[in-house]
């Protein structure tokens, strides 16, 4: 590996040079092999790649859901097409982050990526909905692995300083998926078959699996002894991998996500089996914390990650800040086609202003924060402007024009962009001296996402069928509401034109409830802020080394020049 392209952040030896092999050692047990250059953009172009079909999963479904939902006669499941995925990235992050201190995080990934395209692969050819179901959750645990290694990969080859860069160049594949992603969905579901919004992710993986495996080095974890890297050491290792506490955390929130699928959806809230879940919920989470408590080193969360209120408020910060994101992208969609009589692709283009405002404001704050390092505005400007356009939101009627729709979407999708990185590079300056626990400090901060996505497409679902049913009896009580209920789309194609105008003030007025959630969500998001320090990024040594010297070493090996002891 050449000095051109890589910045050893390792002890330099007698001689004031340091040496390839020495760094390679060095990595594992605390310090980094920071690469530039050539090196870094081949790199992080197969970090591209893998984030490009994520967020291609993530969103492709957005405009064609209510037909899939309606096709299968199922639009009360609909919540669970887009629960199961997220449902199994939360449930799947924490114990993979667990398993980046134990295998190299490129090995991850690929394998990641693969158990990703067999999840594709079955929703493509699922019969039913529940088979479909089932393929998002495969989906779901791949997902979960890749953001897991991405994070961890480029932990390991960059500086904290340069990542918020990075970063935004991440939003700019998620810009470009998430518009496209829409419009792809919509198209192949109007004019193709909306199996091929998943066909679609097979050619993508493949050639995400071929890059990382031809470009990406395999380094050790961070934090690994150098001394304990042979097989029988990472069998060891595996086998003392806290199980135990990876199956209490699933049950906890899955119990938790039932509840809030069946209670005002399939289930009054007062049913038996809402309350039971909820109270397994809670006992699962209690035996949870008690059990990663005793565990301590060994937990799959070890306890010294929530030293301080920072980092409480830096998770809840994370977890808010998704909420927000899905609980627009699935229910704007659906106002669209039910009191505009879009098609699928006609919606799809209807979120562009949300999607795009949220891509360039990711991109802007990732440029800005990298210059100057100041993170902490854009933590506060972003639920300020999230509640204005949630707000706004809750004012839409069929008859609102369109260039106030689009104005709405583009405050609510500029506040969430602003909070999205900016939370996970919060938390990783408040552990930038603790490498051992960067991997599973950053899970953690991606689990709280997660399970916000979770919980908002949860608390979403439960909401628009209670409020959908109140007003389907209150203005259109003689409409068939079995069949209003399944699908948007049956408003124009089974009812009379003297129903229309009565079910789509239903639907309408259900919707506005779901997006005035957003106005408390940013309210307690940016109460959090309060406890985030307001700590700048800055060109500092990795632990053990000063800042004078690594700035020096820093700005040598930028130059490509050798680097030197100050």
């Amino acid at each position: 590996m050449s000095h051109q392209d890589t910045e050893p952040h390792a002890a330099d030896d007698a001689s004031g040079t340091v040496h390839e092999k020495s760094v390679e050692k060095a990595a594992p047990a605390g310090g980094y092999t920071i690469l530039t250059g050539k090196k870094l953009a081949v790199v992080f172009t197969a970090m591209l790649l893998s984030q490009m079909l994520i967020a291609l999963d993530q969103t492709i479904l957005a405009t064609a859901l209510p037909r899939i939902a309606s096709q299968f006669q199922a639009f009360s499941l609909q919540g669970w097409v887009a629960t199961s995925f997220i449902l199994a990235q939360t449930v799947f992050i924490l114990f993979i982050g667990q398993m980046t201190r134990i295998y190299p995080a490129k090995w991850i990934l690929v394998n990641s990526i693969a158990i990703f395209e067999i999840g594709s692969l079955v929703c493509g050819l699922s019969h039913n909905v529940n088979q479909l179901i089932a393929g998002r959750a495969v989906s779901g645990v791949g997902a979960a692995g890749m953001f897991v290694a991405m994070f961890q990969v480029l932990t390991q080859v960059t500086r904290l300083e340069d990542r918020p860069r990075l970063f935004g160049m991440f939003g700019a594949v998620f810009a470009i998926s998430s518009v496209v992603g829409p419009l792809i969905g919509g198209a192949f579901t109007d004019h193709v078959s909306w199996r091929w919004c998943f066909f679609i992710n097979l050619p993508l993986g493949g050639v995400s699996i071929t890059g990382v495996t031809l470009l990406l080095k395999a380094s050790p974890p961070l934090g690994a002894d150098p001394n304990k890297r042979s097989w029988a050491d990472v069998l060891e290792q595996t086998r003392r991998m806290d199980f135990v506490g990876a199956i209490l955390s699933a049950g906890a929130v899955t119990c938790l996500i039932l509840a809030l699928q069946w209670g005002g959806n399939t289930k009054p809230w007062n049913d038996k089996a809402v309350i039971i879940t909820f109270v397994f919920a809670g006992v699962l989470t209690a035996v949870y914390i008690t059990w990663e408590r005793y565990m301590g080193e060994r937990a799959m969360i070890p306890t010294a990650i929530f030293k301080t209120l920072a980092v409480w408020a830096i998770l809840l910060y994370c977890m808010l800040t998704r909420f927000s994101l899905l609980l627009f992208s699935y229910y704007i969609p659906i106002f669209y086609q039910a009191a505009r009589h879009r098609t699928a692709t006609e919606s799809g283009i209807d979120l562009v202003p949300l999607m795009l405002s949220l891509v360039l404001t990711l991109i802007i704050a990732g440029q800005f924060v990298g210059k100057t390092g100041h993170l902490w505005p854009f933590l506060v400007a972003g639920p300020i402007i999230l509640a204005i356009g949630s707000g706004l939101l809750y004012t839409l009627t069929p008859t609102t024009s369109s260039a106030k729709i689009i104005g709405f979407q583009i405050l609510a999708g500029a506040g969430t962009g602003m909070g999205m990185q900016n939370g996970m590079m919060a938390l990783q300056a408040v552990f930038r001296d603790e490498p051992r626990l960067i991997g599973q400090a950053t899970s953690m901060g991606s689990f709280m996402g997660f399970l916000g996505g979770t919980i908002g497409l949860g608390i979403a679902e439960p909401v628009f069928a209670s409020e959908l049913t109140k007003k389907l009896l209150a203005y259109a009580p003689e409409a068939p509401l079995q069949v209003v209920k399944e699908s948007p789309v049956a408003i124009y194609t089974e009812l009379s034109p003297e129903m229309i105008v009565a079910v789509v003030r239903s639907y309408s007025e259900a919707l506005r409830v779901v997006y005035v959630i957003g106005v408390p969500v940013a309210g307690i998001a940016l109460l959090a802020t309060l406890l985030i320090p307001r700590t700048k990024l800055i060109r500092k040594g990795p632990p053990g080394q000063g800042a004078p010297a690594a700035e020096k070493k820093n700005s040598e090996s930028d130059a490509g020049e050798k680097a030197e002891n100050s």
